[in-house]
């Protein structure tokens, strides 16, 4: 009898010594793997030390499934390093014989998953607002940015929702240089395998840049990794504003490992440096300039950028009035208001034909040197356009300064006649009146 139960026992704690054993081999490989690529060698040291005293009180026996212990030992591993990049992934489920999905329903179905991630929905919203609400930063997704700042080319706010966005690719680095002027260093990876770093800095694009718009971007607790990055870069820029919760907390970039028995380490090898902070969001999050939570967030996008939308399309417009108030206008002050009548053109604020109209409206109202600063700021504007020399002209012609008069009313003729433009017999009579009655 005594002979059947020891043998009964061995019988049954062999198998479980095998597995401890092989639970042992995979967590020794991990501390390998940690000490040769963990971005910080001294938190990989601390949480092989870590590992060690579990493994002495035999604390990963318990989990006989693959994913238990999986979690357990990611679990384990951030309780020290507190990096959520840090994951053993377990291996892949064997599909069972009774398991009859075929391969097409399983692969339409990862594919629906992934094409629901990317770029959800564009669209502008009241206050003349744009509104991008982006779920994942897809590498396929980065052709589609030209086309959609191009859609919202005549925003005047726009408001990056990512609070459902866990990270992805490159297409943050891209997309932050529609913000930025090109060739502004936005981040630097150290990676301590090679001991190296690199800067990643903005792009040439092949739209019209933002470099003032009001930027919001919407975060929550989800929010991860590229996403914080794109997020933390420009906000370490003043660039945009944060609003919402603060975010996941990975800074450092990924490598993936394979490990006995199908397992997996996801490994942070890099880190991530800003150059203004010279810190990163790792732990942390990015950390709202308008904190609220995940689900009053967008209204409260809504309403600050609304009123952004506004100054933005005002303010231009309140320095040219306040400009040409003045009673003495001064070269400097021609040269600030041409610039912003240029803005104004950039942003699409103004049409081409409406500084014509400005200029007369004010020689309407007998405000001659501020008519005369919009008609001279058009000739620079529009140095090929017969109508804003006509235009000039006759200005200075109600204002007696007949020489320069004669001049840009020859200049409306000239341009006339190599465009063939067809108001060309107007042009010429005007020369012609001018020669007739001018005095002076």
């Amino acid at each position: 009898m005594k002979k059947t139960t020891i043998l009964l026992v061995s019988f049954i704690m062999i198998p479980m010594l095998q597995f401890a054993q092989a639970n042992n081999d995979i967590i020794i490989e991990v501390k390998k793997q940690l000490l040769e690529n963990y971005i910080f060698l001294d938190k990989a040291k601390e949480t092989n030390t870590h590992l060690d005293k579990l493994i002495n009180n035999n604390y990963f026996n318990q989990f006989k499934d693959p994913v238990a212990l999986a979690k357990a030992l990611s679990k384990e591993m951030q309780k020290i390093t507190k990096d959520k990049h840090l994951n053993i992934a377990p291996p892949r489920p064997r599909r069972s014989q009774q398991d009859t999905t075929s391969f097409v329903s399983r692969h339409l179905s990862n594919y629906l998953r992934f094409r629901e991630s990317g770029f959800q929905e564009v669209r502008l919203v009241e206050g003349n607002v744009g509104y991008v609400n982006l779920k994942g930063f897809r590498r396929e997704d980065l052709s589609k940015v030209d086309a959609i700042m191009n859609f919202l080319a005549t925003a005047d706010a726009i408001i990056i929702d990512l609070r459902e966005n866990g990270g992805g690719s490159v297409l943050g680095n891209y997309w932050s240089s529609y913000f930025l002027e090109e060739g502004i260093h936005l981040n630097s990876r150290y990676t301590r395998v090679t001991n190296k770093t690199i800067e990643y800095r903005t792009v040439k694009v092949n739209g019209k840049k933002r470099l003032e718009m009001p930027i919001l971007i919407l975060t929550s607790n989800f929010t991860f990794s590229a996403a914080e990055a794109f997020a933390y870069d420009l906000q370490s820029r003043k660039r945009a504003t944060i609003i919402g919760e603060h975010s996941g907390g990975g800074a450092h970039p990924i490598n993936f490992k394979r490990l006995a028995k199908g397992f997996g380490l996801i490994v942070p090898d890099t880190e991530s440096i800003n150059p203004i902070t010279k810190s990163n969001w790792e732990g942390i999050g990015v950390i709202p300039d308008v904190k609220i939570s995940k689900e009053n967030t967008l209204n409260k996008a809504k309403e600050l950028a609304k009123i952004a939308a506004k100054n933005y399309r005002e303010t231009p417009f309140k320095l040219i009035e306040s400009i040409l108030n003045q009673e003495r206008i001064s070269i400097i002050d021609e040269n600030r208001v041409c610039e912003l009548l240029k803005l104004l053109l950039e942003r699409k604020h103004l049409e081409d034909f409406m500084i014509n109209n400005m200029g007369y409206s004010y020689l309407g109202n007998k405000k001659i040197k501020a008519a005369k600063t919009i008609f001279k700021s058009n000739t620079k504007i529009f140095p090929n356009s017969p109508n804003a020399h006509d235009s000039y002209a006759e200005l200075l012609a109600n204002i007696k300064q007949n020489e320069l008069a004669l001049k840009y009313y020859k200049k409306a003729v000239e341009l006339a006649e190599k465009q063939n433009d067809r108001q060309l017999k107007t042009y010429k009579s005007n020369l012609k009146y001018f020669l007739k009655n001018k005095k002076g």
